[in-house]
C-alpha cells in the first residue's frame, strides 16, 4: 500500500522543512513549495492526498491558490495553516472548501492528529463514493432489467394509486410513466373487470384480507390502451388481455408486519394467445361440427338406401303409367334430394375436396350450396341469376363453399326478420387497369360471383376492416370474426380477389373474381337423376354382398334375389375374405362396400385379388372419397354405384360389369 502523498506550502523554508521531517516520521511522503504560483503547477501535474498550505503568500495567497487546486480536483483535501492572520480568515477558508485549519504556532502531535484525521476523512470520503457509485451502478442495472422487462411492473400506493410504473405502459398501452403517477389503478380498467380488484382492495387495512404478506394473488385483467376508443365491434382494439400477480408491498423498513404500505404487481400481455385460443376453439368446434356432420350423413345414407330399395322392390309390382308407380316415383324425387343433402354435409365435414387442378362450373357449387342453406332459414328468399356457359375454373370445392356458406351466414345476420338474397355468376374480360383497380395479379378472363342481401349494410368504418381477422359486428360470443377473414384469404390464395359495396340501410354486395381455366372441355356436375329411365336386367349367378350396415344387406338382397341372382353376404371386410377363401362353388360378383370399420373396402379388395385375381367386383359407397374410389378402379375394380340405389340401377350395373 502506498503512503499518502501530501503537499506542504509555506513561503518560509524553515516552517517547510520542519513540518516535512515531521510527517516523514510518521510515514508520509512530502513534497513541498514555497509560493502559491509553484504549489498549483506541481499540483498540476500530480495528485496528492491532502495539502498543509499558509494563507498569507507573496504573489499567490492561499485563497487563490486553493481556489485552483479545487477546479483540477474537486476532492483534495486542504489544511489551512494561519499565523497572523485572524479567525476570520480561517473560517472564510473553510466556506470556501478548506477541510480543516492550524493556527501558527501549533505543536507537532496537533499537526499529526489533524493530518490524520484529514487522512481517514480523505478514505471514508473515497469509501463513500466507492459505496455511491456501486449502488448507482445496481440502482441502472435494476431499473434497466425493469423498464426492459416484457411484462408491466408496477407499483400501487394506499390508496391504490400508481406510486410507479415501468417503460413498458407506454410500449404496450401507450401511458407515460409519469402520467399515470397519482392516478388511480381502476382508471384504466374495463368497466366489467374493476369488481374483480375486490380482492385486491381487501388487501388494505381488513383483519381478514385476501392478500396477506408473503403471498399473491392472480386476476386476469383488460387494461385500456391510450387514446384508443373501445369499438363494440373488436375486442382487441381499445384494450390489452393481461395475466396480474400482486403482492403486498413489504419494504425492508417496515416495523410491523400488518402495516399496509402498498401493492406491488406484475402483469402479462396475453391478448396473443387469447386470440390463437379464441382460434383454436374456433376451430375445434368446426371439427367436432364435422365429425357430428359426417356420422349424420353416414347414418341417414342408409337410411335413405333402404327407402329407395324398397321402394323400387314395390314398383316393379306397378304399371308404369298407373298411380301407385307415380308416387313411388315421388319418393325416389325426395330420396335423391336427401341424398344430395347428405353428399353436401359430407363434403362439409371433409378437410379435403378434390384436386384443385379438376375444372369445375362454379354454377353447380352456387345451386347446391345455396339450396342447402335455403333449407335452413325459410324466411329469406334466394334467388339465382347464373348465366349459362360460364367459364370453368381451378378450385378446391371445398374451400369454395366455406366461402359461399360464409357470404350466406353473414347476408342472414345482416337480415333478422328475413329478407332476399340474390346470387350471380359472370364471365368477365378484364383488362390491366381494372384489375390493378380490383387488386388482381394480371389482367384476362375471369368469373364473378355476387352475393346481394337486403339487409341492414355497413358503414365506412365497419367497410374499411370487414376482412380484418378477429373482426366481428357479432355480439361478444356469438362469432370469432374469422369468416370473412377466411374467405378473403381462400379467394386471394385462389389468385381472385374480393370487393364490397354497402351502405347503411342498403344492403350489402360481396363480390369475389376467380380466373377461368383456358381449357373448356370439362364436364359439368349434375344432380343425380329423379328418373328412372333404365329397365330391370335379370341375370344368374352367386353374388357376394359385402356391407357392415344391416338394413343395407337386407334390402340388396332383397333386390339381386328378385333380379335372379343366388346372394352371399359378410357383413365385414374379414368375412368376406374367409367366404371368398372357402368358397367352392365359385363367387361371380363382389358387390363391396368402401367405408367399413376394421378392414376397410380398399383393404379387403387387396386381400381378395391376392386369393381370386380375376374376380369381378363393383365398387359400392355413398361416403367414400373419390380418391378411394379412383384407386380402386385403377387396381381393377370394374365399376362403381353410388347409394343409394334402386334395383334398376343395380341391374343396370352388374349388366355393364358381366358384359365389359
Amino acid at each position: 500500500m502506498r503512503p499518502e502523498q501530501i503537499l506542504v506550502v509555506d513561503d518560509e523554508k524553515r516552517i517547510v522543512e520542519s513540518i516535512s521531517r515531521c510527517l516523514t516520521s510518521e510515514g508520509f511522503r512530502v513534497f513541498y513549495a514555497y509560493d502559491g504560483l509553484q504549489a498549483v503547477t506541481l499540483f498540476n501535474t500530480q495528485k496528492f492526498d491532502l495539502v498543509l498550505m499558509d494563507i498569507s503568500m507573496p504573489d499567490m495567497d492561499g485563497y487563490e491558490a486553493m481556489a485552483r487546486m479545487f477546479e483540477l480536483d474537486p476532492e483534495v483535501l486542504v489544511i489551512i495553516m494561519t499565523g497572523f492572520a485572524s479567525v476570520a480568515s480561517a473560517v472564510s477558508a473553510l466556506k470556501q472548501g478548506a477541510w480543516d485549519y492550524l493556527k501558527k504556532p501549533f505543536e507537532f502531535a496537533e499537526l499529526i492528529k489533524t493530518v490524520k484525521n484529514g487522512i481517514v476523512q480523505r478514505h471514508l470520503i473515497a469509501e463513500k463514493k466507492s459505496y455511491a457509485a456501486r449502488l448507482k451502478a445496481s440502482e441502472k442495472k435494476y431499473q434497466y432489467m425493469v423498464d426492459n422487462s416484457p411484462d408491466l411492473i408496477f407499483t400501487l400506493d394506499e390508496n391504490f394509486c400508481f406510486s410507479f410504473a415501468n417503460q413498458q405502459f407506454e410500449i404496450i398501452l401507450g401511458y407515460l410513466p409519469l402520467e399515470l403517477k397519482g392516478t388511480a389503478f381502476d382508471a384504466i380498467l374495463h368497466e366489467e373487470d374493476r369488481c374483480k380488484l375486490s380482492r385486491l382492495f381487501l388487501a388494505g387495512g381488513c383483519p381478514t384480507r385476501d392478500l396477506s404478506h408473503g403471498c399473491s394473488i392472480a386476476l386476469n385483467l383488460r387494461f385500456k390502451k391510450a387514446h384508443a376508443e373501445e369499438n363494440r365491434y373488436d375486442p382487441y382494439s381499445a384494450f390489452a388481455f393481461m395475466e396480474m400477480k400482486a403482492s403486498v408491498l413489504t419494504p425492508p423498513d417496515i416495523g410491523s408486519t400488518h402495516d399496509f404500505n402498498g401493492i406491488y404487481a406484475v402483469a402479462r400481455d396475453v391478448t396473443d394467445r387469447i386470440r390463437l385460443e379464441t382460434q383454436l376453439r374456433q376451430a375445434q368446434k368446426m371439427e367436432a361440427i364435422g365429425t357430428f356432420a359426417s356420422g349424420i350423413a353416414h347414418d341417414f345414407n342408409n337410411i335413405l338406401m333402404s327407402i329407395q330399395g324398397y321402394a323400387s322392390l314395390v314398383k316393379i309390382g306397378f304399371n308404369s303409367k298407373s298411380e301407385e308407380y307415380k308416387r313411388l316415383s315421388n319418393i325416389d324425387e325426395y330420396v335423391h334430394n336427401g341424398a344430395e343433402m347428405t353428399r353436401q354435409l359430407l363434403d362439409f365435414s371433409r378437410k379435403n375436396s378434390r384436386p384443385a387442378g379438376t375444372p369445375i362450373n362454379i354454377n353447380y357449387l352456387l345451386k347446391t350450396s345455396a339450396k342447402m342453406f335455403g333449407r335452413t332459414r325459410k324466411d329469406i328468399i334466394i334467388r339465382q341469376e347464373l348465366e349459362k356457359g360460364l367459364w370453368p375454373i381451378m378450385v378446391d370445392e371445398i374451400q369454395i363453399n366455406q366461402v359461399l356458406m360464409n357470404l350466406f351466414v353473414n347476408a342472414w345476420h345482416a337480415m333478422p326478420k328475413g329478407g332476399r338474397i340474390v346470387v350471380k355468376s359472370k364471365n368477365v374480360v378484364i383488362d390491366s387497369r381494372e384489375a390493378q383497380k380490383i387488386g388482381l395479379d394480371q389482367a384476362g378472363e375471369y368469373i364473378k360471383v355476387c352475393v346481394t342481401d337486403t339487409g341492414t349494410g355497413m358503414d365506412k368504418e365497419i367497410l374499411s376492416r370487414i376482412f380484418d381477422p378477429f373482426f366481428t359486428t357479432k355480439a361478444r360470443g356469438r362469432g370469432t370474426g374469422l369468416g370473412l377473414a377466411t374467405a378473403y384469404g381462400i379467394i386471394k390464395a385462389h389468385k381472385g380477389a374480393f370487393q364490397v359495396e354497402s351502405s347503411p340501410g342498403k344492403g350489402s354486395v360481396f363480390m369475389f373474381f376467380l380466373p377461368a381455366v383456358k381449357d373448356r372441355t370439362y364436364t359439368d356436375h349434375a344432380l343425380p337423376s329423379t328418373e328412372n329411365k333404365g329397365r330391370l336386367v335379370s341375370g344368374k349367378g352367386r353374388v357376394l354382398l359385402v356391407d357392415d350396415e344391416k338394413e343395407v344387406i337386407e334390402v340388396c338382397k332383397e333386390m339381386l334375389e328378385a333380379l335372379g341372382y343366388e346372394v352371399l353376404v359378410a357383413g365385414a371386410g374379414t368375412q368376406a375374405v374367409s367366404v371368398v377363401q372357402n368358397d367352392v362353388k365359385g363367387i361371380d360378383l363382389m358387390i363391396l362396400d368402401v367405408v367399413m370399420p376394421g378392414m376397410d373396402g380398399v383393404q379387403t379388395y387387396d386381400a381378395v385379388r391376392h386369393l381370386k385375381p380375376d374376380m369381378r367386383v363393383l365398387v359400392c359407397s355413398g361416403l367414400a372419397r373419390k380418391e378411394e374410389i379412383r384407386q380402386m378402379i385403377d387396381n381393377g375394380c370394374r365399376d362403381f354405384l353410388l347409394k343409394p340405389f334402386d334395383i334398376a340401377k343395380l341391374s343396370e350395373k352388374i349388366e355393364s360389369v358381366f358384359s365389359a
